[in-house]
């Protein structure tokens, strides 16, 4: 299966002899389906390690995976794929560069990975030679070409748009097949061992069968601050017991960064319970799109809807947000419509 691991780009420079190791923190190596998701992770990721966020792709061999390190070394749900163990170089299928370079920040980072090679000097995306061979792949992936796309063409044109860094190179085929492919690294923040020793607690209580450990490997994650937590919930949101599907929205709350589209869909569910804490959840998630959150749950007909959203009314500007503000202080809960009688006070003080 096609999979995206978001990384950045100082770590994708220095993946090709390695594969996926897990690493501490989360001992774990994180794949999505959903290319946007991967994405969300790789600017977490570069927001903790002040660099540039990147998306790497690769075709994942899952049962042959499975079968190294046993069924419970691999959970796939909702679209997320977690592996606890290394994913070495053999276990994923080589993509070819038009697989998976469809912008131009993806092209040099192929081009670069070659590039550092023969220890030149980098190109960046903005390269005029860089956007040509981004196009030119495109058009061919947009024709339906992919499929018969050959390095040898890909090099020519490299060749050809950049010939101050491809012209008279030798490059064998089986150089830009093991690296125009991409494996991967996790962040290293470095846990006590006291840490990690809890973090594997917490893992095996959400394998627990019954639900309420598995919500106790929730709150376990949240308590160690897992850097992996929101991918732990949204996994969770697949849980055969509603409770567990709860709490896991509930800790979503807590996340420093995650990917509201996974929420956004139970934000309108039938259930009370699960709308409120979705909504919850998204107003917690979406920076500036809080406000529209915050309105959304106001709106809802079932006071406990209404009652979890209202604990972000301190958020909103009075001024910028009195129309929103206002409506809340008509609420007929006492508790909301006092909570936003005193935020509007804030405009006057």
């Amino acid at each position: 299966m096609k999979a995206y691991h978001g990384t950045t780009k100082g770590r994708a420079r220095r993946i090709f002899d390695q594969g996926l190791l897990p690493m501490p923190p989360s001992q774990l190596v994180w794949f999505a389906e959903d290319r946007g998701y991967a994405m969300g992770r790789a600017h977490a990721q570069a927001r903790r390690a002040r660099d540039e966020p990147t998306v790497l792709a690769c075709v994942l061999d899952i049962p042959e995976i499975r079968r190294r390190l046993g069924g419970k070394g691999v959970v796939h749900k909702k679209g997320i794929i977690a592996i606890d163990g290394p994913v070495t170089i053999d276990m994923m299928r080589a993509i070819s560069s038009a697989d998976f370079a469809t912008e131009p920040e993806e092209v040099a980072t192929w081009i670069n990975a070659l590039l550092d090679l023969a220890g030149d000097d980098r190109l960046s995306a903005r390269h005029r030679g860089v956007q040509r061979l981004s196009l030119w792949i495109n058009s061919q992936l947009a024709s339906g070409s992919a499929k018969g796309l050959q390095f040898t063409a890909l090099l020519d044109n490299a060749r050809k748009w950049l010939p101050e860094r491809f012209a008279g190179r030798k490059l064998e085929r089986e150089v830009l097949c093991g690296h125009a492919s991409i494996g991967f690294a996790s962040v290293d923040l470095g846990p006590d061992a006291v840490t990690v020793s809890r973090q594997a607690e917490a893992l095996e209580l959400l394998d627990a069968a019954q639900a309420e450990r598995r919500v106790s490997g929730l709150e376990l994650l949240a308590e160690i601050d897992d850097p992996d937590l929101f991918d732990w919930c949204a996994i969770c949101l697949e849980d055969r017991s509603l409770t567990v599907r709860i709490a896991a929205l509930r800790t979503m709350v807590q996340c420093k960064a995650g990917v509201p589209a996974v929420v956004e869909p139970l934000a309108d569910a039938e259930d009370r319970r699960v709308r409120a804490a979705a909504i919850a959840a998204l107003a917690a998630l979406t920076g500036s799109e809080t406000p529209k959150w915050i309105e959304q749950g106001l709106r809802d007909p079932e006071a406990c809807v209404r009652v979890t959203v209202a604990g972000y009314i301190r958020q909103l500007d009075p001024k910028k947000h009195r129309k929103l503000l206002e409506l809340a202080s008509h609420d007929p809960n006492p508790d909301i419509s006092g909570r936003a009688h005193r935020r509007l006070l804030k405009k006057k003080s």
